[in-house]
């Protein structure tokens, strides 16, 4: 086709010049509107948009009632839309339905309307051509390209039951056409979005098999994954350990990498999943799952035993992600690690820097870094620290009775017996634990006999003299 296309414009010439007349007579010259009609129509088979364009347009205005009219305005909207000029095609397009068509395809201008539509981003308005479009012309040649077009608009406009039964029935009637392997991919990845695992799963365990050759092979096969997973088939790790060996560098592999450590962690394959998370921060630090990986390998790696990682990723967290919302619970778990290290002074700046987030954590930071100021022999930074618990706690919470057991111990240090007291009596009042309860009476009856006066000590009889 491309090559007669060429060849027209020289057939043109040979016209003219009398060259295909015969030995008696000469071939009459083409008009003005076959030649404007050879022009465009060999440019844009030849892939000449913006000259078929041009001469397309004249031959309308020279030839206003050729029966070649419609066809015309369709090349000329296809040449525009080519050009990415979507107004100037759908206004084509639209001269062309009000047409009849000798060489197009009927019907045709209705899909191209959805086509300009659809790119001008007027999704219900393509969504509708397109339905027109399957409803007149149902064996069209065009069906499956107006069938995921009008699933891709219906998504657009938030309608994904629609767009799944127009994928659907692509997948249905056309299953070799080039449109099915996407609209398989669409309808998986649509099905996995809305959680529906099971109708999911018929379509991905099959589509490698069926689409060999598809663009979105990798994404599939961790969809697949992602299903086997949430319906419980053991076979979704090893699936995803299959997409994150053959794509490694795939923008869904740290994804794939969380999953696959989740689970190996609540199977009880600690070592497995630490590595899992740590292959994530290593093969993209910048993910936005790598402040997520950093926690979780702190608490990972404490639990086998290895506190060094896990300060060691907690402080990354928390020197590389300050915002994140896992900062302060890995500054508390470090914290944590220092006071079981009897590292107080380590302990006391971590504990200080969370409470000064004010986040979820602000309060057992301030009990650690109470405790941490004791030790320390900074007894007025305790103080400050359990008065703080004290006052910002919930009235019947644990935390707050902590805060008054630190508060009576840093005030017996500071020779406040009166406030020590006052937070012990407050803990044998209120407290729910019996433990900590029997501890404050204990203290209570140690103040009561430091502070008694000192007996008089008894004085020996006199002797008495034998008579």
């Amino acid at each position: 086709m491309r090559r007669r296309w060429r060849l027209a414009p020289l057939l043109v010439v040979a016209a003219w010049g009398g060259l295909l007349a015969g030995p008696a007579t000469l071939v009459a010259a083409p008009s003005e509107a076959d030649r404007r009609w050879l022009v465009g129509a060999g440019a844009f088979a030849d892939g000449l948009y913006e000259l078929a364009y041009r001469e397309l347009g004249r031959f309308g205005e020279v030839a206003a009632t050729d029966p070649r009219r419609g066809d015309a305005a369709l090349l000329r909207g296809k040449a525009a839309f080519a050009l990415g000029r979507y107004p100037e095609a759908l206004a084509e397009f639209d001269v062309a339905e009000t047409h009849a068509l000798t060489a197009a395809t009927p019907g045709e201008p209705i899909f191209w309307q959805g086509e300009a539509l659809f790119r001008l981003r007027r999704f219900e308005e393509a969504r509708d051509r397109y339905a027109r479009f399957l409803a007149l012309r149902p064996a069209s040649p065009y069906v499956p390209e107006a069938l995921y077009a009008r699933g891709a608009a219906e998504l657009e406009l938030g309608h994904p039951d629609q767009a799944l039964s127009a994928f659907l029935e692509l997948l249905r009637g056309y299953p070799t056409h080039e449109r099915a392997a996407v609209a398989g991919y669409s309808a998986a990845r649509e099905l996995i979005r809305t959680k529906r695992w099971e109708e999911a799963l018929p379509i991905l365990t099959s589509y490698a098999t069926r689409y060999p050759t598809s663009p979105y092979l990798a994404e599939t096969r961790y969809l697949l994954g992602v299903a086997q997973l949430e319906t419980g088939r053991a076979e979704g790790v090893r699936t995803l350990e299959q997409f994150v060996a053959q794509n490694p560098g795939h923008e869904l592999a740290p994804t794939a990498r969380s999953l696959i450590a989740e689970k190996q962690a609540a199977a009880g394959r600690l070592r497995e999943a630490l590595e899992q998370y740590q292959a994530l921060v290593r093969t993209a630090p910048a993910h936005a799952l790598v402040p997520r990986a950093l926690y979780r390998i702190g608490e990972l790696a404490l639990q086998l035993g290895r506190p060094t990682e896990a300060e060691a990723a907690w402080t990354a967290l928390r020197r590389d992600y300050p915002q994140d919302e896992r900062a302060g619970a890995a500054g508390l778990a470090t914290a944590e690690l220092h006071v079981r290290r009897k590292q107080w002074e380590q302990a006391f700046g971590v504990a200080q820097a969370v409470a000064e987030r004010n986040g979820p954590e602000r309060l057992e930071a301030l009990l650690i870094a109470g405790q941490s100021a004791l030790q320390l022999r900074r007894n007025a930074e305790a103080a400050r620290a359990y008065h703080t618990v004290v006052a910002e706690a919930e009235a019947s919470s644990p935390q707050r009775f902590r805060g008054l057991a630190g508060l009576g111990l840093a005030s017996e240090v500071l020779k406040d017996r009166d406030a020590a007291r006052l937070a012990y009596r407050e803990i044998v009042q209120g407290a729910q634990d019996a433990e900590l309860v029997r501890w404050a009476k204990g203290r209570l009856e140690a103040l009561e006999v430091r502070e008694a006066p000192p007996r008089a000590r008894p004085q020996p009889r006199p002797r008495r003299s034998a008579s």
